[in-house]
């Protein structure tokens, strides 16, 4: 299993940002990765997705289906492959500055070796030297002010079948960058839109 959270500080207020992702047409091209999606319902819907593990580049198909609309809060979806052996589910919530304090903490972190902390950093570090930081990265993590909002990404992935092992192993360290690029291009996006950079 290969999950990641990523929280930041947006300089929009929360029914801006819903208004905005309360539509899966206007996020789903945030996503790295990026082919293509169709709509099938109001909840359901095909993306493609091309991923890009070093030598190993495949197109991944995923029926993604929106299991909660709770607005202006939260978007919680899950995901299952057609074309590969995956599941995984993610939310997207929205809180208030103002009631930041109040909303439920973040997961504690899973301690992880010295080893494994270096070779995430290691990673990460690649992984934006070959593909940049997301067009958001100087104005991310605004100061709290308000009108401000405090975004939780989170996304989970399960692969499945005699190839997990591995394919866990390559998509783990990339989570991380996954969650902060994601949020990082959607906030951007319309930060830049609204002025306020």
């Amino acid at each position: 299993m290969a999950e990641a959270e990523y929280v930041t500080t947006a300089r929009l207020p929360r029914e801006l940002i819903w208004a905005f992702v309360s539509h899966m047409d206007n996020f789903a091209p945030f996503f790295m990765g990026y082919q293509q999606h169709r709509r099938e319902s109001e909840t359901d819907s095909v993306w493609v997705l091309k991923g890009d593990l070093g030598a190993m580049t495949r197109r991944i198909e995923f029926r993604v289906k929106i299991t909660e609309w709770s607005g202006p809060e939260r978007v919680r979806f899950s995901l299952v492959g057609l074309n590969e052996q995956m599941t995984g589910e993610g939310s997207f919530e929205l809180t208030p500055w103002e009631h930041a304090a109040d909303a439920p903490a973040a997961a504690p972190a899973v301690r992880r070796s010295w080893l494994v902390r270096l070779f995430e950093a290691v990673f990460r570090f690649f992984f934006q030297l070959v593909r940049g930081k997301p067009p958001r990265a100087e104005s991310a993590d605004a100061a709290p002010a308000a009108g401000s909002t405090r975004v939780a990404f989170r996304l989970r992935v399960d692969p499945g079948g005699p190839m997990a092992p591995m394919i866990n192993a390559m998509i783990k360290p990339l989570m991380p960058s996954f969650a902060e690029d994601f949020a990082g291009k959607l906030l951007g996006h319309l930060e830049a839109e609204h002025g306020r950079r």
